[in-house]
């Protein structure tokens, strides 16, 4: 990974404050890195289409 924007390191840390986190300087590259590889898994999720003739899963069981 590049090195994060500052205004990465802005988002983070304000997202950490609004929810009450105390964030070690030393956790936020991998807080910014661990949030953009989370962001690219849910591109892909909200790529793939689903049928409408799919049914939806009512219950897990592993």
């Amino acid at each position: 990974m590049t090195a994060p924007s500052s205004d990465q390191e802005n988002l983070v840390r304000a997202c950490a404050t609004t929810i009450g986190l105390d964030l070690s300087p030393t956790c936020l590259l991998g807080v910014i890195s661990n949030s953009a590889l989370l962001a690219h898994y849910a591109k892909l999720v909200e790529q793939h289409t689903l049928p409408d003739t799919c049914e939806p899963a009512y219950e897990y069981i592993p």
